[in-house]
């Protein structure tokens, strides 16, 4: 006792301050009412007060210049705790403090209605107790200044606000009549498996490299056999012209519907005959086909099926000659249709001295695979240059237009489906390129 009472009677050292020890305002659980530390004012008075709850309680360092909370010295590893460096930092802090280093008791509170991650540390003059009066201060500046969570809230509402009215625009324009025309075509080209399989193949073919093996003779000098043995590698490319061109294969397919449809307007007015003679149970094999395509009724709608059928084949070959360059995957081909299209060019010249003979497009020149190239871009080429042209014969901004397109352009693939070996023959020159 006397060692203790000799101890509390020891003079303290000069300018240092005593920590109150005397114990903690508030206690545990307690309502209160607290400053918003992180949006403070320069004046306690008009700062506004929240809602808070007293967690726990603890003595701390504070700095007395900032009025700041000092973090506990706490050495080794895990969360909440700080490495060596922090602690030699928050010693030497100290150190520079000097004895005006004061320990208060600090609260950690809860803002009610609000995340556990803004709880905070704050010191008791930050506190007050729960009042009537001091809750006419929270009544009348709760709302001055602004925290940062309900920020946060009301821009992840305009997000999803934002979010929702762009899927009700995307569906908007979904169903609009220029994005129905659109998917209308694009469901029309899409090609059977049989096609696509044609445009693997030509991609393997024009794609892939062969080297020449070696060649070893003894009777060579070693230079021959290096000139030899650095060929180039070999590739494959289309035969141009082709046999059998796009033009060729329009031509054809333009003929041939032209005879179905004259063959299905006799037997619809043969079987029509039948039915009035009241010979209906007598009928031939040529009705069955009828079933499948439009039913002629008179010779104008047989001129006008005719007339829109030659317009939708003009149109593709306008569309190749226009846009064949694009197809051209590989260097290969588009050197090649370079050197072509100026020797042709130069020939047509010359051939225009003398007769008034059209210049040779490349629809003239190219075989069939390259209009399955085409089939693929056609939804781009109409929406892309099309419309930016504004031409006001565009396909896409007539409804009836861009239906008979659909129908003949999905006539168009059955035909060359049902004759693959006609039309791609498959004829390849190997040419040598550079690896």
């Amino acid at each position: 006792m006397a060692d203790t009472a000799a101890t509390n009677d020891l003079p303290q050292e000069s300018g240092e301050e005593a920590a109150d020890y005397s114990g903690p305002k508030y206690h545990a659980q307690q309502k209160v009412l607290c400053i918003d530390t992180n949006n403070n004012t320069s004046d306690d008075a008009f700062a506004p007060l929240y809602e808070a709850v007293i967690r726990k309680s603890e003595l701390k360092y504070i700095d007395p210049t900032t009025q700041k909370i000092l973090p506990n010295r706490k050495r080794g590893r895990g969360r909440g705790r700080v490495g060596a460096a922090t602690v030699d930092a928050l010693d030497q802090n100290t150190n520079d403090l000097g004895t005006g280093l004061l320990q208060e008791w600090c609260h950690h509170v809860h803002f009610n209605g609000w995340n556990s991650r803004w709880d905070r540390w704050v010191t008791e003059r930050d506190i007050f107790e729960n009042t009537i009066e001091n809750r006419k201060r929270l009544s009348e500046n709760s709302g001055k200044v602004a925290r940062s969570q309900p920020k946060q809230k009301e821009e992840t509402k305009k997000r999803k606000r934002g979010a929702s009215t762009t899927a009700d625009n995307d569906a908007e324009s979904s169903s609009s009549p220029l994005n129905r025309n659109l998917q209308l075509i694009t469901r029309a080209c899409e090609l059977p498996f049989t096609l696509q399989t044609v445009l693997c193949d030509d991609r393997d073919n024009i794609a892939v490299k062969v080297h020449p093996p070696p060649i070893l003779s003894a009777s060579c000098s070693s230079k021959q056999q290096q000139r030899r043995n650095n060929k180039k590698a070999i590739t494959m490319l289309h035969v141009i012209p082709a046999p059998t061109s796009i033009v060729d294969l329009m031509g054809q397919y333009i003929l041939t519907k032209k005879q179905e449809d004259l063959e299905t307007f006799a037997n619809y007015h043969r079987r029509l005959q039948r039915d009035l003679s009241g010979n209906s149970s007598c009928s031939d094999g040529g009705v069955g086909e009828e079933s499948s395509m439009d039913v002629i009724l008179t010779k104008e709608d047989l001129k006008m099926n005719k007339k829109k059928r030659k317009e939708f084949a003009l149109s593709i070959l306008a569309l190749v000659d226009a846009s064949l360059p694009l197809f051209l995957l590989y260097a290969e081909e588009r050197d090649q249709f370079t050197k072509l299209m100026a020797q042709f060019a130069k020939e047509d010249d010359k051939q225009s001295d003398n007769d008034q003979t059209p210049k040779r497009q490349p629809s003239h020149l190219y075989p069939a695979e390259y209009l399955l190239r085409l089939f693929v871009k056609i939804p781009y080429l109409l929406s892309e240059f099309d419309l930016k042209k504004n031409n006001p014969a565009s396909i896409l901004l007539a409804d009836e237009k861009t239906q008979d397109f659909a129908r003949f352009l999905s006539e168009l693939i059955v035909f060359i489906q049902k004759r693959v070996d006609e039309c791609f023959t498959g004829n390849y020159q190997a040419v040598e390129v550079d690896d």
